[in-house]
């Protein structure tokens, strides 16, 4: 397996530019790119620099950060305003990608607004229609820019798709070979606190087209939130039993540590990157991957 930084773990005291000449330092593979950042980046920068440093040095793009969907998107009752951003959105990413060589983005379903343990509303069977009705479409445009999408499920009650098995149900609907998953360590801990990533067997390995590697605070249900996160060297999340699965299974992509942690972001882009890098390959290492 293969080790990514997402620069989430340093957002507020980091920029895209800080980011790449750290992880090329610290030993990185790839870095997961985030859309703020990457269009703060561009603001002084062209496409052009950004492509010609990747194709100069060891770190690669792997994936942006993140679209995130809403129940009406490309719907008949779908608001234009809103529409357009979002798809601008996507288009933007595919654009930039095609140029760079970051051939991955991540996707996240629709969330409620509020408290994460209140449900979201629906039946599964709506839900899942809305989810498979955006991802098929937004699979077909991005094919043209051999872009993938990593459909990422979010354990919270607040959101609508929170099991393995109902992400596989959506991906196989969509059916399209650029539509797969991300796979969030804390965010399948999430569903009910369990440390049980055994559904991730049932999925086609070559479907997995991405891995966030992360831990969090012991904390009650209600007050669990993606703040809690921490590096793998603490923390509640089985690690060891994550990376067993994707070991069995037979994984070899990308394992990116991902961290929204507040208190991270007040130490120095240098702190978060290297800590980012030797817990997370600490990890990787012990559990023989």
């Amino acid at each position: 397996m293969k080790i990514s930084y997402n620069e989430a773990c340093g957002l507020g005291c980091s920029t895209l530019e800080q980011d790449l000449e750290l992880c090329e330092a610290a030993g990185f593979d790839y870095i997961e790119i985030r859309f703020d950042m990457l269009m703060e980046y561009l603001r002084d920068h062209r496409t052009e620099e950004l492509a010609a440093y990747f194709a100069t040095h060891h770190i690669k793009p792997h994936a942006f950060n993140a679209l995130y969907l809403y129940p009406e998107f490309l719907r008949e009752d779908d608001d234009p305003k809103r529409r357009a951003f979002l798809l601008g959105q996507f288009l933007y990413g595919c654009e930039i990608g095609h140029k760079i060589g970051n051939h991955h983005m991540i996707v996240v379903p629709p969330f409620l607004d509020g408290p994460n343990y209140v449900a979201f509303p629906g039946t599964e069977k709506e839900n899942n229609e809305n989810c498979i009705r955006m991802l098929r479409e937004l699979g077909k445009i991005g094919k043209s820019y051999d872009m993938n999408l990593c459909f990422e499920l979010v354990g919270f009650p607040r959101s609508s798709v929170r099991t393995v098995e109902n992400a596989k149900r959506i991906v196989e609907a969509v059916a399209l070979d650029n539509v797969g998953y991300v796979f969030d360590a804390y965010n399948l801990y999430l569903y009910n606190g369990k440390n049980d990533y055994n559904g991730m067997k049932s999925v086609e390995k070559e479907k997995i087209f991405a891995v966030h590697l992360n831990s969090a605070d012991d904390v009650p249900e209600r007050e669990r939130k993606q703040e809690k996160r921490c590096f793998v060297n603490e923390g509640v999340v089985d690690i060891p039993g994550f990376l067993g699965v994707l070991r069995e299974i037979g994984y070899e992509g990308m394992c990116s540590v991902e961290i929204f942690r507040p208190q991270y972001w007040k130490e120095s882009p240098q702190w978060v990157v290297q800590n980012a890098y030797e817990t997370t390959r600490k990890a990787m290492s012990e559990n023989h991957c």
